[in-house]
């Protein structure tokens, strides 16, 4: 087996202007699979890290009632006592932080023109722990104790009410009860959720402004952050097991995952996108792999007369083409494993910003990851292309016969 290996090994370099081509199709095969991979697989993570940090938290508590069926009036299924829920969420593993949040939707107005908006009642000094993202544009963040009714405005919705900082705007919404009730607010600073569509209608209030407005002293949610957002899955099948504490009958928890349909969304883009790149470059690898080792069996179909003529078992001349196939398939593999791993280095080194996505008012910046399970996986694929694209060449070079060989000019 020792000499099918040397002979195969020298046979791989006996051309080395074809092998040269074979291992630069490689090699370029392995870094537009490894990149692309490395680039989604950044985008995943970084999207996930930012929806989780916009407000979704890992974890969310509700009432069953909201879950199954949502609300017909404000706060009509939402959380009473909210605070001693989130007493026990904060005695479990892995729970760093939890804030109450109250959605609500109304409108706003300047006094000559009213706007609808999507609100969301928060705890200011909570939120910050939790570590949500809040890209302020003009103005200060909330605070709890102001000693007034304040009001983050989106920069969208700021623009269609010519509204800046300092003025004094009226929001109007709908009680529990079904009541209309107004309260006045100021403007203390203007942010941008980084979507447009979004950033029209975004309005944040403290969180008693808005049960001041709804008149009630319930809250839609507790958001709960963790340690890691690995361990989502894990805690939040041990809330739902610990029965969400004394006061867990009627609760149920949604995860990340369950919320963000848009992540779910862009996942599976990303992904078809991947598997369509992919299937274009295992093809060219594998049409290039097959015409490498069909050349090189017409180059030497005399040679494998004179081994068959001396006695070589036509499955020892079939072993040879194979490990000519499989050690082409490891070199190349190793040579686009590390041309790869430097390509990917120098684009994150370069700070590349992409243009902004549909609906986005910010660009993304470039991050390729590297994963190294993935650059297990691509290299396994190589090699076993280049094998399989060998077996063809080689079962036919194996089926020469002696006569017709050593007769071929």
């Amino acid at each position: 087996m020792y000499t099918f290996f040397a002979i195969a090994f020298r046979n791989v370099f006996r051309n080395r202007r074809r092998t040269a081509f074979t291992l630069l199709v490689i090699t370029f095969g392995a870094a537009a699979l490894l990149v692309a991979g490395g680039f989604i697989q950044g985008n995943f993570e970084g999207l996930r890290e930012r929806t989780i940090r916009n407000g979704l938290g890992h974890l969310q508590v509700f009432t069953t009632a909201y879950i199954d069926g949502g609300e017909e009036r404000p706060l009509e299924h939402g959380l009473a006592d909210h605070r001693a829920v989130e007493k026990w969420l904060g005695q479990q593993d892995h729970v760093l932080v939890t804030t109450a949040q109250v959605d609500f939707v109304g409108l706003i107005s300047n006094g000559e023109k009213s706007e609808p908006f999507i609100g969301n009642g928060v705890e200011p000094e909570r939120e910050a722990e939790m570590g949500f993202s809040l890209n302020l544009k003009e103005g200060e963040p909330l605070w709890e104790d102001g000693g007034e009714d304040q009001a983050l405005l989106g920069t969208g919705l700021a623009a269609s009410l010519k509204a800046k900082v300092g003025d004094v705007l009226t929001v109007m919404g709908t009680t529990s009860d079904g009541a209309l009730n107004a309260v006045d607010v100021r403007v203390v600073g203007l942010y941008s959720t980084g979507i447009k569509e979004f950033d029209e209608r975004a309005l944040k209030v403290p969180l008693r402004t808005a049960q001041h407005l709804l008149n009630s002293d319930r809250v839609t949610k507790i958001i709960v952050k963790l340690d890691a957002t690995r361990r989502t899955e894990s805690v939040a099948a041990a809330l739902v097991a610990g029965g969400l504490g004394p006061q867990g009958a009627g609760l149920g928890v949604k995860t990340w995952g369950d919320l963000a349909g848009f992540y779910k969304q862009v996942v599976l883009l990303y992904r078809s996108i991947f598997l369509f790149l992919g299937i274009i470059i295992v093809i060219l690898v594998v049409l290039s792999a097959a015409n490498t080792m069909m050349m090189s069996v017409l180059e030497r179909v005399t040679e494998i007369g004179t081994l068959l003529a001396l006695g070589t078992r036509r499955w020892q001349i079939l072993s040879i083409f194979l490990l000519e196939g499989f050690l082409t398939g490891c070199l190349g593999g190793l040579v686009g494993l590390a041309f790869s791993y430097g390509l990917i280095h120098l684009l994150n080194a370069a700070h590349i910003t992409l243009p902004p996505p549909p609906s986005f008012s910010t660009g993304i910046p470039l991050l390729v990851k590297v994963v190294p399970a993935m650059f297990g996986s691509v290299f396994v694929l190589l090699v076993s292309i280049l094998s399989v694209s060998a077996l063809l060449p080689a079962a036919r070079g194996a089926r020469i016969r002696i006569v017709e060989a050593l007769g071929h000019v």
